[in-house]
């Protein structure tokens, strides 16, 4: 599945966002999962390289995930965008 402008940018700046957090992928997905997340690990891997799309509400909640991890380190970097309405457009 492609990725759509909205989501490929804001996956672009995730990924932007994504490299200031110290991090593993692993982790994130555990993050991820544990707050309520239902892609897995290979799907999560997939989404941040730009290869498969994911829907709005995993995205927002990946999202999350990675700017709790920012907050934890007090970082001044970008935070990850949530989906500008929250739908797919599907």
């Amino acid at each position: 599945m492609a990725l759509g402008d909205e989501e490929s940018e804001q996956r672009r700046r995730f990924a932007e966002s994504l490299r200031h957090a110290d991090v593993s992928t692993e982790e994130l997905w555990l993050r991820y999962f544990t707050l309520g997340g239902h892609a897995g690990q290979f799907e999560i891997e997939a989404y941040i390289h730009g290869a498969m799309a994911l829907p709005a509400l995993q995205r927002d909640i990946l999202a999350h995930a990675l700017n709790e991890r920012l907050d934890e380190l007090y970082s001044g970097a970008p935070r990850a965008p949530y989906s500008v309405d929250g739908r797919d457009d599907d």
